[in-house]
């Protein structure tokens, strides 16, 4: 490792121990969600090794833009160790996967795995076709201290000019989703957190304001992945996630209802701009154009817990 590396990992310790990221307890969880620009075997090691050291002080980190190779996956788990465990989707949209990691010291993976679709069965005769995602969202359950919750993530698409109104419908139908499957009593459990890139540009209205077709339904995304309940809470609502700081892209919400067993404790994002790759104008390229994003939750018990993979 290089003298820069070496002091650009120092600096970015700083950056991490100044987040305030809530210290881990047998009963709270902390989950990480990142995209990370095109992650492939070509990321440099360098890279890989600022990515690994963000991702070791969490317990579950969701990655979005994986791509289709896995080579980027292979580096990662080098270099934060065999206890971290990997669970990720095939590849869809842009040749893209999406990915869970997850500490197995603190947390179990309870057997649930799967990819969203909003109109299972629809290839049957008299079935109505829904929107579909370009990017298939991805889903897991997991426990700690005898509370399951199930994470959820995504990658919306982004497009342009008329395409921005696909964004917006994929938004309301993942927004749809995870109000039906919050409510399932059927389900391994109701408490269901989102998170990932959702290609949302402002959370308040200003945007709006500004003319144009295209403005207004930019105005529109946050609403709509509030629209069915999901709480975005204001430590995420206040933390931009572009690097300019200026684009509230990522997010992370949860469902709440009467038995929850999961509550949010605080959140925000991990600013490595002057930390690391400094003065290198291609820093969105080598390491992400995103900032990570994180939330904290506590946990209790479940009361009437499923007795699968206990």
């Amino acid at each position: 490792m290089s003298l820069t590396e070496k002091q650009e990992l120092k600096d970015l310790k700083k950056r991490i121990s100044a987040a305030k990221i809530t210290a881990p307890t047998k009963n709270n969880f902390r989950l990480l969600t990142w995209n990370i620009r095109n992650f492939n075997e070509n990321k440099e090691k360098r890279a890989v090794s600022y990515i690994a050291e963000v991702c070791k002080n969490f317990d579950i980190i969701a990655i979005q833009e994986v791509k289709d190779s896995l080579g980027g996956l292979e580096l990662l788990q080098r270099k934060i160790g065999t206890k971290y465990r990997f669970l990720f989707s095939d590849a869809s949209g842009n040749s893209e996967r999406l990915v869970f990691v997850y500490d197995s010291s603190r947390v179990q993976f309870t057997g649930l795995a799967a990819e969203v679709v909003m109109a299972p069965g629809a290839g049957r005769e008299k079935v109505k076709a829904e929107l579909e995602f370009d990017r298939t969202p991805f889903m897991a359950s997991f426990r700690i201290n005898e509370c399951n919750f199930i994470i959820v993530t995504v990658h919306i698409y982004y497009g342009s000019g008329s395409a921005v109104q696909y964004r917006l419908e994929e938004i309301k139908n993942i927004a749809k989703y995870l109000k039906k499957s919050s409510s399932d009593t059927d389900a391994l459990d109701s408490d269901y957190i989102a998170c990932g890139d959702f290609n949302i540009e402002q959370v308040h209205a200003q945007i709006a304001k500004k003319k144009g077709k295209k403005s207004e339904i930019l105005g529109r995304l946050f609403d709509a992945l509030q629209s069915q309940g999901l709480i975005i809470e204001e430590d995420i609502r206040n933390s931009p996630s572009n690097l300019d700081k200026t684009k509230h892209f990522d997010q992370i919400g949860y469902h709440k209802y009467k038995d929850s067993t999961i509550k949010f404790l605080k959140g925000g994002v991990i600013d490595f701009i002057g930390a690391v790759y400094v003065g290198d104008k291609k820093i969105q390229f080598k390491m992400s154009d995103h900032l990570p994003m994180w939330a904290a939750f506590s946990t209790s018990r479940d009361k009437n817990p499923k007795y699968i993979n206990p």
